[in-house]
């Protein structure tokens, strides 16, 4: 579940950068030429990597249940964080690689 939850974070987050109305707010490495066109598509990549990683650990249905009750809390995260502090959010990536990261590690 600390893995499907980073999946998610980078998911979402890509997926605002993606956008042009968060572009100033969330602006990075990964706003240029060659990557910028890919920040959609990898956002709903990396969300279904997340649907993928809960599945196998929650049995199917509660891994599903789990994973929707998920996907409005770190969207929440996001939303309030695009609102006040964007900054954060871009900081927030590394942190997210390293729960992705020790989630695998540890199976969790």
């Amino acid at each position: 579940m600390i893995a499907a939850a980073g999946l998610l974070y980078l998911g979402l987050f890509a997926l605002a950068a993606s956008m042009n109305r968060h572009q100033r707010a969330l602006a990075g490495p990964w706003h240029q030429q060659g990557a910028a066109p890919l920040l959609a598509p990898g956002g709903w990549l990396l969300i279904l990597c997340s649907l993928i990683a809960m599945l196998p650990h929650w049995q199917g249905g509660i891994g599903l249940v789990s994973w929707i009750g998920l996907l409005p809390l770190v969207g929440g995260l996001l939303l309030l964080g695009l609102s006040y502090r964007p900054r954060w959010l871009v900081q927030a990536v590394g942190g997210a690689i390293a729960i992705v990261i020790l989630g695998v590690m540890t199976g969790a």
